[in-house]
């Protein structure tokens, strides 16, 4: 957005693993999956001579769920933001409506490429208003050149040639064209179809060049392979534009509509070829009046058809050619930048120079994710159970509760910072389950070092546990592999839990749940879900009075967890009983733990009997923990904000607000200790704190920017 007197300044958002080589305009650098990092940008930015920020916006990109800390960086911006939303979609998730409600409410303008995707933003967000400008996707200036002569470049001079281009992936749907080639080739036997570009890096990095393989088979299976040439390469900005001019017709045969901006047919209207599209929203905005033409989604006789027609007709081709081209000179890139500074220079206008200082947000001052101590604990055969101070006590051996809550830090650390060494954690973690398992689904929990079970089989906490990672596992897997491992131990498991106590009960929920998030169809588990769900209700209903809310006549261990597996049932269900119960259970444990802001937890020096006193020595993470998660599903299910206060109170008991004023998370070696004692921490760091805090970290960074 820069002019004549004016100077860009770049922030790139860097990828796990990535390195690249910037140009100078790159003044900072933030790493995609440290939320920590969005906040410093904004500050960076806020202290510069930077007058206005252009954010380009795809929920893929940023870190967090659905991208969700970019909400950190126009949260704490002190300067004027437009925000151009690249993806606008008609079902949003409840995180991605979030993610451009919260972009609207601070951002000082959206621009969006097309009508359609503004008429989106009002149905399907709730965002509407003087805010919202629509901006064409820009396109590079091509002046009309010799096609014979751009066709010779590649081969094919004086003969008819398709193309597409772009990142390849199932849904860009090359096989219509494909499977209309035969009869098209029957008439113009020397069509040539061009398929420009890599596959996709996603795609590729999961399923390799699966696609590709399967379109080339399909051009040889139907006799026309001779006439398809696949270019697996990224081109240059001039190269595009050689392929764009030559080709006679562009093909955009998308799979499905919810595609507000294509840039590829913007491109090759552009560039004056004839395109020809599905009626994906933006091909029929720019398709209208004659300046293109559509066929039904992977109907390949209908695009034979409407391909044999316009090659048929040299002067109808030569007019939608035409057409197209004149359309486009309002898109070309210094047209787009003078709308995009004619619109900035009203935003910096209408907006003060420096917006008042936001209260610093306690999220941004959270710890790195770092798996140093869970490294250092894990083995190839799973994470060992103690340590002494922070040096794996391998005579404790390992244990299946471990291991579960270890698959399900590696799996979230996973998406949100893969590498080499998450992929080996979920791989190792999920091979020691799998080793753990029975025959009839249940589990072995303990395992001594020289990896020999004891014959005792699993508590109910042991195998809730591994349900809840199973069905984390079936929801988060990247791996193929290991999500179909994890589908088929989850459903064995599933046969062992019916009559299990609470908290086995809840932790199972907590499985089903997400396993539901995965396989939202799947009538057996959401029935089971709700059968449970309605098993903890009775629970409370038969034991609590008006002054103890609860489920049983103690206060032990792991207690939060209880009612997050009912808010999540709800979620779920929809069922009101789940949440009125969750809400009365999690209010009467705030009244019991916390006080004057600060979490106190019920210690494991004796428990807390109905009547009795509430010891408060031996405080453990991992209570602290299920209060950090349970927090984060209330609000989930609730919207209410109280509840993120709450969860940022609980978190704040691992860094020091507690009962000592004493930090159990260790900065330096990344692992937590083991519990708060009488009057000190415990120094050990084992594997169930740490797992713990890892937890409790890795959901507040899913906060985004949420406030009390």
């Amino acid at each position: 957005m820069a002019s004549e007197g004016t100077f860009a300044t770049s922030l790139a958002v860097t990828d796990p693993g990535g390195q690249y080589e910037y140009p100078r305009n790159v003044q900072y650098e933030i790493r995609e999956e440290v939320k920590g990092d969005y906040a410093r940008a904004a500050e960076f930015v806020n202290y510069t001579d930077v007058r206005l920020v252009s954010l380009q916006h795809e929920h893929g990109i940023f870190g967090g769920d659905d991208g969700t800390y970019i909400l950190d960086f126009v949260t704490a911006l002190r300067v004027p933001v437009i925000a151009t939303l690249h993806t606008v979609l008609k079902r949003p998730s409840e995180s991605q409506r979030a993610i451009v409600q919260g972009m609207a409410r601070q951002c000082d303008g959206i621009v969006v490429m097309s009508n359609v995707a503004a008429e989106l933003l009002g149905t399907s967000y709730g965002v509407r208003g003087q805010k919202i400008h629509v901006i064409p996707h820009g396109i590079p200036e091509m002046e009309p050149r010799d096609q014979q002569q751009l066709k010779a470049k590649f081969g094919v001079s004086g003969q008819r040639m398709l193309l597409t281009f772009g990142l390849l992936g199932p849904n860009k749907g090359i096989e219509t064209v494909i499977r209309a080639l035969p009869a098209v080739l029957a008439a113009f036997p020397d069509l040539v179809y061009f398929v420009v570009g890599p596959t996709h890096p996603t795609i590729l990095r999961r399923h390799g060049e699966a696609y590709r393989t399967t379109l080339e088979a399909e051009a040889k299976r139907l006799g026309v392979r001779d006439h398809v040439i696949f270019q697996d390469q990224f081109v240059t900005a001039e190269e595009l534009c050689n392929y764009l001019q030559a080709a006679d017709i562009f093909v955009s045969p998308y799979q499905n509509e919810a595609q507000v901006t294509s840039g590829a047919l913007s491109y090759a209207m552009g560039a004056g070829a004839a395109a020809v599209s599905t009626p994906y929203w933006h091909a029929q905005e720019l398709l209208a009046a004659g300046r293109g033409s559509l066929f039904p989604f992977g109907d390949s006789g209908a695009l034979s058809r409407v391909l044999m027609s316009l090659l048929n007709s040299p002067a109808e081709l030569d007019r939608v050619r035409s057409s197209a081209y004149e359309f486009t000179r309002s898109m070309v890139w210094p047209r787009i930048g003078e709308a995009y500074l004619e619109l900035g220079r009203r935003v910096m206008t209408e907006t003060p120079r420096i917006r008042a200082r936001p209260k610093p947000t306690r999220t941004s001052r959270l710890p790195e994710l770092r798996l140093d101590h869970l490294l250092r604990m894990t083995d190839d055969t799973g994470i060992i159970q103690h340590a002494t101070y922070s040096v794996p006590a391998r005579q404790t051996g390992y244990c299946v509760d471990d291991n579960a809550r270890a698959l399900i830090v590696a799996l979230q650390a996973d998406r949100v910072s893969s590498s080499p060494e998450t992929k080996r954690l979920v791989t190792t973690y999920l091979s020691y389950l799998r080793y753990a398992q029975t025959d009839d689904g249940g589990f072995r929990n303990l395992m001594s070092y020289d990896r020999t079970f004891d014959s005792d089989p699993g508590s109910e906490d042991c195998v809730g546990r591994a349900i809840w990672a199973l069905g984390t596992g079936v929801r988060l897997a990247t791996d193929d592999g290991c999500r179909l491992l994890a589908r088929e131990m989850f459903e064995r498991a599933l046969t062992t839990t019916m009559g299990y106590g609470l908290r086995g009960t809840a932790l199972t929920m907590l499985g089903l749940a997400s396993f539901l998030g995965a396989e939202p169809t799947a009538t057996t588990a959401r029935a089971t879900l709700g059968r449970l769900a309605n098993k903890l209700v009775r629970c409370y209903q038969q034991e609590a009075t008006d002054d103890w809310r609860w489920f049983e006549p103690t206060l032990t261990y792991d207690n939060a967890l209880i009612p997050l597996a009912l808010f999540k049932a709800f979620v779920v269900t929809g069922k009101r009983a789940s949440l009125r119960v969750a809400r009365e259970a999690l209010d009467f444990l705030e009244e019991v733990c916390f006080k004057d802001g600060q979490l106190v937890l019920v210690g494991n020096a004796g428990w807390y009997c109905r009547g009795g006193t509430k010891p408060d020595a031996d405080e453990q993470p991992i209570d602290a923990a299920a209060f950090v998660l349970a927090f984060r599903g209330a609000y989930l299910a609730t919207g209410d904000h109280h509840y993120l206060a709450r969860m940022r109170e609980a978190f704040a008991w691992f860094l020091g607000a507690n009962r000592l004023g004493l930090p159990l998370y260790d900065f330096v070696t990344a692992g937590c200790r083991d519990g708060l004692e009488a009057t000190r921490p415990n120094q050990n760091e084992g594997a169930e704190s740490t797992i713990c805090f890892l937890l409790s970290l890795l959901e507040m960074l899913e906060l985004a920017g949420e406030r009390p």
